[in-house]
């Protein structure tokens, strides 16, 4: 059932998927009061809009107190609810997310192509200052985030053809390194 509230739209979407007879409660009602919320554990990082859709980086703590994080994406419908259209990730999160790799790596998760595009994830940064994110589709559509507390966050309603070039600069905007993500 779509919601009037996008981000509420998640909560009870992920309520639904990751509750499974579990005393861990992954979301909660956005209405509780801080102190009623402490015991919750989804708790919203990063968002994108463009008119009528949303893409937020959301992480969760699971039974054994790992975070683990999605990139979910909300539509809104003609009457002005918000459905939910989708999900990336369920990876761990930590120090240097992504593969083991000794270089600045894009840990990316999304979906929606060919017609629109939404990912999102963490930035491997192995000390090597990443700054910000560009991503090249095969098509030409580009797309760039800044680096915020290890993450980057993508939406688009441009074509995105697979596959998908990451791009990772320092702040001085030398490129550190490139490699695909997904696709």
């Amino acid at each position: 059932m779509a919601h009037q509230d996008p981000k509420q739209e998640i909560v009870n979407r992920l309520t639904r998927l990751l509750v499974t007879g579990s005393s861990k409660v992954p979301a909660g009602n956005l209405q509780e009061g801080i102190q009623e919320s402490k015991n919750k554990t989804l708790r919203f990082l990063k968002e994108r809009s463009l008119p009528g859709r949303r893409v937020y980086i959301v992480v969760f703590e699971n039974e054994q107190g790992k975070e683990i994080y999605f990139t979910c994406y909300v539509e809104e419908d003609a009457r002005g609810n918000w459905q939910f259209r989708g999900a990336a990730g369920d990876g761990l999160m930590g120090n240097d997310p992504g593969p083991v790799v000794e270089r600045a790596w894009a840990n990316l998760g999304g979906g929606g192509m060919p017609d629109h595009f939404y990912a999102g994830g963490l930035v491997a940064d192995h000390d090597q200052n990443v700054a910000r994110v560009r991503l090249i589709a095969k098509n030409g559509t580009s797309m760039e985030d800044k680096v915020e507390d290890g993450m980057v966050l993508f939406l688009s309603d441009q074509r995105v053809d697979l596959p998908i070039q990451a791009e990772l600069y320092d702040a001085a905007g030398t490129l550190i390194y490139a490699h695909k993500v997904l696709g």
